[in-house]
């Protein structure tokens, strides 16, 4: 039995509240959340970050075979929306019951070495358009709320590794690096709350320009010679937190510069995504994927949420973990207590 599709047709008009499915009314100008019920939006939300198994049997379809060979009983499958990313297809005679991991094992020593970490954030209008509203009805504008969640995000940083800098680079059409990397983690705030928006709603977002910029900003990358033993003197984060929902990223004029940052075992791209809920009115599941095809290697965080302000904080903590020493996303469990 496959997992509901969160994308599955909705009509882009009016939708009516209801207890089974709390969707955002988008018949009026502002559209409202149901207070008593925020925590359901994460219903929306298409990337869990822990794996788990079906607890449903694999459904049984006799196949017709050649004369002679028993039929065979067709496998179930997954969708993205069962088990996060899946990092490799199922073969034709392999059981996928349950899950299946190619699990990508960094061979590097897990160290928590210094990291310098870009903080890239969205300044598009279109971040602002749909604002979280509390329980109370009082409404939380999101880049208000992002500045929050980094702030608690720097200062957990800078007190697990005093030696960790950071960078900060904002984006509209265009990239700007604004703040170079430091470790005096009051300089960076200060600028991060002064960031606004100025009203605009680009049309387009050139990654390309992004990692052209970085690569312009950035001193090289680390070379270890027997790097299975031997631990970098930095590793490099970009956490891009991007805020629209319908405008798709693209790579206009090639990706050369990502391509040769991503070669370096020592370049980890997190993505951070603040998105309206998905429908067949905006572009959420097409920029969502872009990301994933981002991250050749698996060894990314890609985390995306929509207008709750629990989950906001909750996936900014699973960024805190270091890069070479993190699981890989798919096979996190952020359970205390394992489930019966």
């Amino acid at each position: 039995m496959e997992s509901p599709n969160p994308f599955a047709s909705t009509p882009p008009t009016s939708r009516e509240l209801s207890q089974d499915d709390n969707i955002i009314n988008e018949s009026a100008d502002e559209r409202i959340l149901d207070d008593d019920d925020l925590q359901s939006l994460q219903d929306h939300e298409y990337l869990d970050n822990r794996p788990f198994p079906s607890t449903e049997a694999a459904e049984e379809e006799p196949e017709t075979m050649n004369d002679g060979e028993a039929p065979r009983t067709k496998k179930k499958t997954f969708e993205l929306s069962d088990i996060g990313r899946r990092l490799s297809s199922p073969t034709e005679d392999e059981d996928t019951s349950e899950p299946v991991y190619s699990p990508v094992t960094l061979e590097l020593p897990h160290i928590n070495c210094q990291e310098k970490i870009i903080i890239c954030i969205d300044l598009s209008e279109e971040v602002n358009r749909i604002p979280f509203f509390s329980r109370d009805g009082t409404k939380q504008i999101p880049l208000d709320i992002i500045k929050r969640a980094l702030t608690l995000y720097i200062r957990t940083k800078i007190d697990m590794n005093h030696r960790h800098q950071f960078a900060l680079v904002v984006f509209q059409e265009s990239f700007f690096w604004v703040q170079d990397f430091t470790s005096h983690t009051e300089d960076v705030l200060h600028v991060v709350q002064d960031l606004t928006t100025d009203g605009k709603e680009p049309e387009a977002c050139n990654l390309t320009s992004l990692f052209d910029t970085i690569e312009e900003n950035m001193s090289n990358l680390p070379e270890v010679e027997n790097s299975q033993i031997i631990p970098p003197p930095f590793t490099v984060r970009t956490l891009f937190i991007y805020g629209r929902s319908h405008v798709v990223p693209s790579f206009e004029g090639g990706s050369s510069a990502q391509q040769r940052l991503a070669k370096s075992p020592y370049f980890f791209f997190d993505v951070f995504y603040l998105h309206e809920p998905p429908s067949e009115s905006n572009k959420c599941k097409e920029i969502f994927d872009v990301f994933l095809s981002l991250d050749k290697e698996s060894t990314s965080y890609i985390h995306e949420v929509g207008r709750n302000t629990t989950h906001v904080y909750d996936k900014f903590a699973m960024l805190l973990a270091h890069p070479l020493q993190r699981q890989m996303q798919e096979v996190c469990n952020y359970s205390i207590f394992p489930k019966p």
